[in-house]
């Protein structure tokens, strides 16, 4: 695993898709946490992606599994906790939400 102290995505590009109504892809295993823990929706997610900003940002790293697919690493304030929060891009090129929980 190869890591970097850089974001390799554009924060901007996937907050802007995160916005449109298509443009809201998650893992289940995120979303579970969002919901379920966080008492989020939809529309709830969509605001966190919003609120994330470039000085939360820690780093990117690669996959496990693929040294070619890149992972953007955050720790967002959000009420009284701290989330981590991952992103990466899917096979069709949407950013996905990856992993989403405490830190």
């Amino acid at each position: 695993m190869t890591e970097k102290r850089k974001p390799h995505y554009d924060l901007t590009a996937i907050q802007a898709q995160f916005a449109r109504p298509e443009g809201y892809r998650i893992t289940i295993t995120a979303q579970d946490f969002a919901f379920g823990v966080l008492g989020l929706d939809r529309e709830g997610v969509i605001a966190l992606v919003g609120s994330v900003q470039r000085s939360h940002f820690v780093k990117s790293m690669t996959s496990f599994g693929d040294h070619r697919i890149w992972q953007d690493v955050y720790h967002v304030p959000f009420e009284d906790a701290v989330l981590y929060v991952k992103f990466t891009k899917d096979k069709d090129g949407f950013f996905l939400l990856i992993s989403l929980k405490d830190r």
